[in-house]
């Protein structure tokens, strides 16, 4: 299919605006002709996954257009990479790799992205509005823009979001149509009553596994999801089933009734959620069979500093009880290594309000710039063979990323694991 392209595509495309911008222009051209698309359009911004250092190819394609003169034309965040700048050598991380990471990082540094280093841009002060297109990569990052700040996004895969961002266009195509927006499934959740936040991410990988690339529409719910909860749900949907976007009605911007979801069409399906489903989704996530808990990992997606907050609180109110029935007087430290990822802006907040000194305290280690599912061994210590998260994208994830068996439970028992060493879950009351 012949895409148009406006008098200023062409001339990039024959070369008159460098070197650079020719190529990530024809990656683009390209793109849209194997996607259909009938033109291209304009972006607002764009958010970078391709800064994970994976091997020389991710790092030769990125300094190739650093030193072409490649430069974002548009506000440019990028995503969290393969190391904690600040700490990796106390980690015990291989110069080597850690110096291609860095490289690899600062390639999109020169050509003007933002050092953000987050899987959650929309945690930043300045995030999308209702209705811009944008070129955002990392899949839990998409499906929130799409679904909880209304803009415009498709999945822009590594190196296709650097050409987006350095053309600042990208193909008409997919969520960036109105069309391709409206909901295509029903999901009913109407039977399931006591919902809290430990709902939400196995409630998302269970929609996800329905769904699988559909747009979800979530009736019935009997509780209001936080934006923490949102980002839950989503990350859990486009890990299980590769979504991009999700309607909860009368929640998220483009559902404010079902009708108006679904694009006044029925659904394709409807789907009644039952308790024996969340229950084998629950039991699914829970890999581990060791009587013993060696770290607790919490951070996928980056923590927010809402999260940070309500962690304090549970880390305080657990240590007291636990004080009071030992009859301890020593503060009480965590019995488990315990970490969390988040970005340097959520944790220059979170100590700058007292809350990250008073995690710390307990024992509980900080890492910024990188994400659980980019680290390994030995940040992972080789002693840590049984862990536990409340994040249902890296229970699914750690067994294979790390070769880990894992304990999927909630934020609560994550820390009750943690003073006591060994897991303690919960069944949910949503279950009973």
């Amino acid at each position: 299919m012949q895409v148009e392209l406006t008098k200023q595509d062409r001339s990039i495309l024959i070369g008159n605006e460098g070197k650079a911008i020719q190529l990530a222009m024809r990656v683009i051209v390209r793109m849209a002709e194997i996607q259909g698309a009938k033109k291209l359009i304009d972006i607002e911004c764009a958010h970078i996954d391709g800064c994970i250092y994976t091997g020389p190819a991710s790092l030769h394609f990125a300094e190739t257009l650093a030193e072409l003169g490649g430069r974002v034309t548009v506000p440019t965040t990028m995503n969290a990479i393969s190391i904690d700048r600040k700490r990796w050598k106390d980690q015990g991380v291989e110069a080597e790799w850690a110096n291609s990471a860095q490289r690899l990082a600062d390639a999109y540094l020169r050509m003007g992205a933002k050092p953000t280093f987050t899987c959650a841009p929309y945690l930043l002060p300045e995030k999308p509005q209702k209705g811009m297109d944008i070129a955002w990569a990392e899949s839990n990052a998409v499906v929130y823009a799409n679904s909880v700040l209304g803009a415009k996004t498709n999945r822009y895969g590594d190196l296709m979001d650097i050409c987006a961002a350095i053309t600042g266009r990208v193909p008409l195509t997919g969520l960036h149509l109105e069309e391709n927006r409206k909901g295509t499934i029903l999901i009913d959740v109407g039977d399931v009553q006591e919902i809290d936040s430990f709902f939400y991410p196995v409630f998302g990988y269970l929609v996800g596994q329905k769904v699988n690339g559909g747009v979800p529409v979530i009736v019935g719910l009997n509780h209001s999801p936080s934006a923490d909860d949102l980002k839950a749900f989503g990350a859990a949907c486009a890990t299980a089933g590769s979504v991009g976007m999700f309607h909860i009605v009368g929640i998220t911007p483009e559902a404010p009734t079902v009708e108006k979801a679904l694009g006044n069409k029925p659904p394709a399906s409807i789907h009644k959620v039952s308790k024996a489903e969340l229950q084998e989704v629950w039991e699914k996530l829970s890999s581990g069979a060791e009587a013993k808990v060696d770290m607790i990992t919490l951070g996928s997606p980056h923590f927010s500093y809402e999260e940070c907050e309500h962690l304090a609180e549970i880390i305080e109110r657990e240590a007291e009880q636990a004080q009071t029935l030992s009859e301890k007087t020593s503060p009480l430290k965590v019995q488990s290594e315990f970490i969390i990822t988040t970005s340097q802006y959520v944790y220059e907040k979170a100590l700058t309000n007292g809350i990250a000194t008073r995690i710390e305290n307990f024992g509980i280690k900080f890492l910024t710039d990188t994400c659980l599912c980019m680290i390994n061994t030995p940040v992972i210590p080789d002693y840590c063979q049984t862990l536990m998260t409340n994040s249902a994208k890296y229970a699914h994830y750690a067994p294979g990323l790390v070769n880990r068996k894992i304990y999927f439970s909630s934020l609560k028992d994550c820390v009750r694991s943690a003073i006591a060493g060994r897991p303690i879950i919960s069944r949910p009351k949503w279950l009973y």
